[in-house]
């Protein structure tokens, strides 16, 4: 997968860890908004904006940029004229298929991840600094 590939509307996971050794995933599940719907294209890398689930489903896709707005329900809370309620993240392309995967790339991440962990014995978590609480 690959930032070209990428379909508006579309669902993707990003995966972060709590660890350095990478066996503690979080899977955030994510919809893909759009490249640059914050700031006019420039020569600078591509921002590939996508917006967190729970606010598409409670306000809908918000995109810009050439696109139309898609309009919050009538039951809605949000102003479909602002984001206010929808919570953006931005990813560059390099992240894309690493960071950001679909949901076929997903059970090999996590084999992944059980591998890594088996080998390490499963490890815990480890204060940075002082004594647990």
């Amino acid at each position: 997968m690959d930032a070209n590939s990428l379909e508006i509307g579309a669902t993707y996971y990003r995966i972060t860890y709590a660890d350095v050794s990478q066996t503690m995933p979080g899977i955030e599940p994510l919809v893909y908004a759009g490249l640059n719907i914050f700031d006019p294209p420039s020569d600078e890398s591509a921002k590939y904006y996508f917006q967190d689930a729970v606010s598409v489903v409670r306000f809908g896709l918000g995109v810009r940029w050439g696109q139309e707005m898609q309009p919050a329900d009538e039951t809605s809370d949000l102003n479909p004229d602002n984001d206010e309620g929808r919570v953006y993240c931005v990813h560059e392309a390099r992240e894309i298929g690493w960071v950001i995967v679909d949901l076929l790339a997903l059970p090999a991440e996590i084999d992944a991840t059980i591998q890594r962990a088996k080998e390490l014995g499963f490890p815990k978590l480890s204060k940075a600094k002082g004594k647990w609480v």
